[in-house]
């Protein structure tokens, strides 16, 4: 019993609750370390831990969005529906359904597609204005569907359609 006695007292004297050496549980007196120590650790208190967000196309901090607009300029790409499963300093992922203007005949005049995905958020970098966040600068959609929207790319000077299994953006 004496033992724990000892130990207890010797905890509460390093936090500064009992003066150390007395054995007693009485204050420790104004001025000696441990109290200045504990006066100066409530003041600075814990630091903030970041908030992260993506930004939409207003440049504005969303945390978790259900849309998520990948073509500001022309809303012609983006993904909807979105249901967060994760949403950690590291990444955050769900899913939701990726939509794409076919601009067939035109981009004016295109018709929207629409595939069932997966979407993860990575990538790091402070937020102007908010310098406690931090955002995600990355989105990868997974397509999860049978169809996946065509990525055209130059093969001996043809356009040739490929339909990627993924597509990553920035995220603004």
């Amino acid at each position: 019993m004496k033992t724990r006695m000892r130990v207890a007292v010797a905890i509460l004297a390093g936090a500064g609750i009992i003066a150390a050496g007395s054995g007693r549980a009485a204050l420790a007196s104004p001025g000696t370390p441990a109290t200045t120590h504990a006066t100066a650790s409530t003041q600075a208190g814990p630091a903030k831990a970041p908030k992260y967000v993506v930004l939409d196309c207003s440049f504005k901090p969303v945390v978790e969005p259900s849309t998520f607009v990948i073509t500001c300029a022309d809303a012609g790409t983006g993904v909807q529906d979105l249901h967060w499963t994760s949403w950690t300093p590291k990444l955050a992922s769900g899913y939701g359904t990726f939509w794409e203007n076919d601009c067939t005949p035109d981009c004016a005049d295109g018709h929207f597609r629409y595939y069932p995905s997966l979407e993860v958020l990575w990538g790091s970098a402070t937020v102007q204005g908010h310098p406690a966040d931090r955002r995600y600068t990355e989105l990868t959609v997974i397509f999860t569907g049978k169809t996946r929207p065509p990525v055209y790319v130059l093969e001996n000077g043809k356009l040739v359609a490929t339909y990627p299994l993924t597509q990553t953006f920035d995220a603004i």
